[in-house]
């Protein structure tokens, strides 16, 4: 008799919002749908996994697969400092950190995807994204109509929002996912 070995296949999926609790039926605070839903092992259920990698702390996103800067004072988020758009994008392609130098602004679905929407402010991961400040990030996508508007989301409102590319906001760096 022929063993076939088992293929393991190991989906991404969205993650969860955040929101647990339940104001109307069927909200998403009454599914809580997302990554982990009815997986059963404990471990299986931790979404965000921090490892510190050349000294420097970095934010594994199981449920995507991003690797994010993890400390919003250090080097992959700008050192807490705010920038234009454009030298934003310059900075994070630049980026040697971690022992990585792929590293790149998130487009507006992967930023807005650590935003917490439980409602504690800021509205992220602030166990696992420390130091990150209650405003705008940019991200690296533009306005759809194709204006020159970069989009950022704002980490006490979770919001996106289209901003000045001139304006001075804040800075976190991803690695992966294309």
């Amino acid at each position: 008799m022929k063993m076939e070995a088992k293929k393991v296949i190991l989906s991404r999926q969205l993650p969860k919002t955040g929101q647990t609790m339940n104001i109307q039926d069927e909200d998403d605070g009454y599914y809580q749908a997302g990554w982990w839903k009815g997986r059963t092992s404990v471990d299986n259920k931790t979404r965000f996994v921090t490892k510190t990698i050349s000294g420097n702390d970095v934010v594994i996103d199981r449920a995507t697969g991003l690797m994010w800067a993890a400390d919003g004072n250090a080097g992959g988020c700008f050192f807490g400092g705010t920038e234009e758009w454009i030298t934003a994008i310059g900075y994070a392609t630049a980026l040697n950190f971690a022992g990585f130098t792929d590293w790149r602004l998130p487009n507006i679905f992967e930023l807005f995807s650590i935003a917490n929407h439980s409602g504690s402010k800021p509205t992220i991961a602030a166990a696992f994204f420390p130091n990150t400040f209650a405003n705008y990030y940019w991200s690296s996508t533009r306005k759809a109509d194709g204006q020159f508007a970069p989009m950022a989301v704002h980490f006490n409102k979770s919001e996106v929002r289209e901003l000045v590319s001139t304006e001075n906001w804040y800075i976190r760096c991803v690695r992966g996912g294309l």
